[in-house]
């Protein structure tokens, strides 16, 4: 079993304090060379890098904390907030059978969608407009690779 380690982003907060955390820490699995990683989690809010990316680290405060991505992966990345989050089961399940993977932060109504390079974001972006305009919930595309 590859040994994880989590990687730290350090995040600029808005005036509205979003995100509502400073740091963000993101699982990862040694990567190509000493001081690199692959990302492992769908990251919630940084708007850096995301799961598949090899990054390059430093060593400072006892972790390891995000310098630069070294290879992107062909993933994309979008984050969806429900305003009704008695949707957010059945959105995440449309979306893994659309072929992305999903991961959910309850305490913000929060879903990190992972579009993988061979799902067609187009697609993607078709059925969560169809939420969006049902008004279950809204989203934002961070890191978009197609």
């Amino acid at each position: 079993m590859v040994p994880h380690t989590k990687v730290h982003f350090q995040l600029e907060q808005d005036e509205d304090d979003y995100p509502p955390v400073a740091v963000e820490s993101v699982w990862a699995t040694p990567g190509q060379g000493p001081g690199r990683f692959v990302l492992d989690n769908v990251p919630f809010f940084t708007r850096d890098a995301t799961l598949g990316d090899e990054v390059a680290v430093s060593v400072a405060e006892g972790g390891y904390w995000f310098e630069s991505v070294v290879n992107r992966s062909g993933n994309s990345l979008i984050r969806v907030v429900f305003f009704d989050t008695s949707h957010r089961d059945r959105v995440m399940q449309d979306l893994q059978a659309l072929g992305c993977s999903t991961e959910s932060l309850a305490a913000h109504s929060l879903v990190a969608v992972n579009v993988p390079e061979q799902v067609p974001l187009r697609t993607v972006r078709e059925y969560l407009q169809g939420e969006t305009a049902a008004d279950h919930l809204d989203y934002e595309e961070p890191i978009l690779r197609q």
